[in-house]
């Protein structure tokens, strides 16, 4: 059995990174391609602030997406008492 690369995409279409495809054990040459893949390959190179994403027919180069940064459970809190300080105030009571 052959294997092949083939290019991985999330469901926002945005490149992942490439995985194997496996060849048919009954049909010669024909690959089950993974659930959001595809074989057709992206660009070689792009720019820094940029991302290829798959369209359904072709790569697109588009906006790199910005990443969101998770605040951690205690700035949660922070933030939560400082919006809320009837809540702030029952605790110090209790």
């Amino acid at each position: 059995m052959t294997e092949k690369i083939v290019y991985q995409y999330d469901a926002s279409g945005l490149y992942l990174g490439t995985t194997l495809a496996d060849e048919s054990p009954l049909e010669e040459g024909v690959f089950h391609l993974p659930a959001h893949c595809t074989e057709t390959p992206v660009p070689d190179t792009w720019e820094e602030d940029q991302h290829p994403r798959w369209d359904g027919h072709t790569w697109q180069l588009v906006a790199k997406p910005k990443l969101a940064i998770a605040e951690s459970p205690e700035q949660k809190l922070a933030d939560f008492l400082k919006n809320n300080p009837d809540v702030l105030g029952l605790i110090h009571s209790g």
